[in-house]
């Protein structure tokens, strides 16, 4: 059961911009063998987004804004979720922003599906920044994540037609934020079976 008394408006959570990071990536589809953590290039790319995070609490960030759908969003939410159960990561805070609230619904994966409801039941705030009839529901979540955020870790591959990972890419360049890209094409650590 999930609490519902952490749910938030876009417009009542105040969030420390300069302590907050968020994150940006692909679905599974997009991802080294379609995200299946069993392989040892996923467990390469989630060692990666570790390195990553722990850089981030480094230069002071404690608030982390997952986008929560299901690959990169998820890996990155549930990196943190670890962080938060180790003491020396006590300080850790977890934001959960979806662009809607049914979101849950698009995520197939039984495994994916679990770990989206305990990071909502663990998330400090889950903000819903939309409605599922709004046609930008997703570039408003996005934006929401880079209005309050002055670090971005994003997981990315070249695509051949534009993903809403280089819309946030390029979003969160133009904001100033401090970009942060794990380019899945050049790193063939993440391609290892």
């Amino acid at each position: 059961m999930i609490c519902l008394a952490n749910y938030v408006n876009k417009e009542q959570i105040c969030i420390d911009k300069m302590r907050t990071c968020c994150f940006t990536g692909h679905r599974n589809r997009d991802l080294p063998y379609e995200g299946d953590i069993n392989t040892q290039g996923m467990k390469n790319l989630i060692s990666t987004v570790q390195l990553h995070c722990t850089a981030a609490y480094d230069a002071g960030c404690r608030y982390f804004i997952t986008g929560m759908a299901e690959g990169v969003d998820i890996i990155c939410g549930a990196v943190i979720l670890d962080m938060m159960g180790h003491r020396e990561y006590s300080d850790v805070r977890l934001i959960c922003a979806l662009p809607y609230a049914e979101q849950r619904r698009e995520i197939k994966n039984s495994r994916e599906r679990y770990i989206h409801s305990i990071l909502l039941e663990k998330a400090e705030y889950v903000v819903v920044t939309g409605k599922i009839g709004d046609r930008g529901r997703y570039r408003e979540r996005n934006r929401f994540m880079v209005d309050n955020s002055s670090r971005l870790i994003a997981v990315y591959r070249e695509k051949q037609s534009g993903s809403g990972t280089l819309q946030t890419i390029n979003m969160a360049k133009r904001a100033g934020l401090a970009v942060h890209v794990i380019e899945l094409d050049k790193n063939p650590q993440f391609y290892i079976r």
